[in-house]
């Protein structure tokens, strides 16, 4: 409950922080450009989203239909928007994939099968994450989109780098014979002498746990090599049209001098730098970089404008949404709804 009350507390101070910042010097112009935004191509905007996460919802179908063929993208694409809602209000976005695992029980698949899909559908998006980050950054060594700020620059790599070493060593962990996994294991308990990362809400047995699963998935994965790479296609399509939703949002507000490759390499570098924010949604340091990285293409009052409607768009909203696939979940009855409640309260 202390955690709880702690998560809320920051997740709040740091939206007054952003609102207060973002609004302070030019109010009345922000409301103004956000008054005249065209509507039509608003919700254009959101349909980009939604249809990133319908894609991101292929994914997880493809690798859920390993072992409940008749499980459907609807089916998949309501469990998705349940996972953005619980990702949301998480640090780190760590509290989606475990209620999730718990709603395939309740649809039939056993927690070792919905475990070994959700870790497939894992390591198919890092896969995703770091394909487009390296083409992100191969571009913007190209074009020169982006490169007067060196902190930033530092950051971008800081960020890919971390994702490439997450990778490799979910790498090492799935496809490591059984010393590979007592390494693991000790580097974990090597890291978890630090109290900081005890903070996180986890601990040493939990990263264990999902160690021993990661190293069962490997052999699946070694007997199933297509479902992988529809996996990571499928996340490639979903990260390409959620990066291009700024690219629509800035054309709501008529901002005409940004294109879609600008969009998608800014937004890339975004996110990440913002995935290692441990602060549920990684507000604040999502918003400064969204506002350093496109300031290049219009300022003030337009700049602020597009911010809050894609925060809107890709955090909020999907939050909204999440919450609402979640309470019309088929199936959840009184008890469901209370182990919901204990579980959204025990997650922080």
């Amino acid at each position: 409950m202390k955690n709880k009350k702690l998560n809320i507390g920051i997740l709040f101070i740091a939206l007054t922080l952003v609102l207060y910042f973002t609004l302070k010097d030019d109010f009345n112009g922000i409301i103004k450009e956000l008054s005249s935004v065209n509507i039509w191509i608003f919700l254009m905007a959101i349909m980009v989203f939604l249809a990133s996460l319908l894609f991101k919802s292929a994914s997880l179908k493809t690798f859920i239909c390993e072992h409940n063929s008749c499980y459907t993208l609807k089916n998949a694409y309501q469990l998705t928007l349940i996972g953005q809602f619980l990702n949301g209000i998480t640090p780190f976005q760590s509290g989606g994939q475990p209620f999730q695992i718990y709603l395939l029980k309740k649809d039939g698949i056993r927690i070792s099968d919905s475990t070994n899909a959700m870790i497939k559908d894992f390591i198919a998006y890092q896969s995703a994450l770091i394909m487009v980050g390296v083409a992100s950054i191969l571009l913007n060594l190209k074009l020169n989109l982006f490169s007067n700020n060196v902190y930033l620059n530092g950051f971008i790599f800081l960020g890919f780098f971390i994702n490439l070493v997450v990778m490799a060593l979910l790498l090492f962990v799935v496809l490591a014979k059984k010393a590979g996994i007592s390494i693991a294991n000790k580097i974990v308990h090597v890291i978890f002498k630090f109290k900081v990362i005890r903070k996180f809400g986890t601990t040493e047995e939990k990263i264990k746990e999902s160690i021993k699963n990661f190293y069962k998935t490997g052999a699946s994965i070694k007997g199933n090599k297509k479902n992988l790479i529809k996996g990571i296609i499928y996340n490639i399509i979903n990260l390409t049209l959620l990066y291009l939703v700024p690219f629509v949002v800035f054309k709501a507000l008529g901002v005409k001098n940004i294109n879609a490759i600008s969009s998608i390499v800014a937004t890339s570098f975004v996110m990440l730098i913002s995935n290692f924010i441990p602060v549920p949604g990684a507000t604040g340091g999502i918003e400064y970089s969204f506002m350093q990285f496109f300031k290049g293409f219009t300022g003030g009052a337009v700049l602020a404008g597009a911010m809050l409607l894609w925060r809107f768009i890709t955090y909020f909203m999907a939050m909204i949404t999440g919450f609402i696939a979640l309470m019309f979940k088929r199936r959840v009855d009184k008890d469901e709804n209370r182990i919901i409640h204990w579980y959204v309260s025990t997650i922080y």
